[in-house]
């Protein structure tokens, strides 16, 4: 079994003008230190312990702030792209930087004639040695993404996991949804993606509505019904992606948007399995 792990990459002073007109819009989540340049080495320390990839192939939103020690680490693949499209709230063209990241990195798996391609986000932390193959061993389906409590998002993609038999499909249908990333969001197109009914239907049905009003949130929630429902996909078996809480002690698991306890909580169970 190949297969590719995939990541995205963003970071830079926190203080600097850039970062504040990049995240003005956006809500951030957990603690500072996993949007910090050293986390970096933490995710892949545990992607080393945990998973065995054939290659690593990062896409950086041209980020003033690189990786450190790249040059140790033939696994990983580091591709760069013009400019910061931003968050997929506020972002430029039509794909905000973490979309970019997936689809480069699955074109990239295509190319490398592999089994799967698997995404980590830069923020997970993983835990259990074997995880993917773990994960993998339980697909039913030929894609598997990360289950979604209520009617919010249909899915979570901090880690997700894709067959060879729909990579290209998969890349296909992302591609023909027009809107951009800020009117029907990467968790939503993803659902879409993944089933060709829900690719058959105009895809206005699921445009981002306004949520300021009563009628607009219960649209909101039979859209994201409609895409749980239809979806062509798995969800993982294991937890927890930005599902709480997280029990520490599970043999497998997934986490981001660490706070501060939950990152020491993680670390110190790390070392005591150690």
């Amino acid at each position: 079994m190949k297969y590719i792990i995939g990541s995205g990459w963003w970071c830079s002073d926190k203080n600097s003008n850039e970062n504040i007109a990049v995240d003005q819009k956006r809500v951030l989540h957990g603690d500072d230190a996993i949007r910090g340049q050293a986390f970096h080495e933490l995710w892949y320390q545990s992607i080393v312990d945990n998973a065995s990839p054939d290659k690593i192939i990062i896409t950086d939103s041209c980020s003033p702030l690189k990786p450190t020690n790249l040059q140790d680490k033939p696994l990983i693949e580091f591709v760069s792209i013009n400019e910061n499209p931003g968050h997929s709230t506020n972002h430029t063209g039509k794909y905000s930087g973490w979309m970019r990241s997936v689809l480069m990195g699955l074109s990239y798996a295509v190319n490398c004639d592999c089994d799967y391609f698997v995404y980590v986000e830069q923020d997970v932390l993983l835990k259990g040695k074997g995880i993917i193959e773990s994960e993998i061993q339980k697909m039913k389906k030929n894609m598997m993404f990360g289950k979604e409590k209520g009617l919010v998002q249909p899915l979570q993609q901090s880690f997700f996991i894709l067959h060879r038999s729909h990579f290209e499909r998969f890349l296909s249908r992302v591609y023909g949804i027009a809107a951009k990333d800020v009117k029907i969001s990467p968790e939503r197109k993803f659902a879409i993606a993944s089933s060709w009914l829900l690719s058959a239907l105009p895809e206005c049905l699921f445009w981002q509505p306004n949520l300021n009003n009563v009628a607009a949130k219960v649209i909101h929630r039979i859209q994201t019904a409609i895409l749980k429902l239809l979806g062509g996909y798995d969800t993982t078996k294991c937890g927890y992606g930005r599902s709480r809480p997280i029990n520490f002690d599970d043999d497998y698991y997934y986490f981001q948007h660490g706070s501060q306890e939950e990152l020491k909580s993680y670390f110190s169970v790390i070392k005591h399995n150690d």
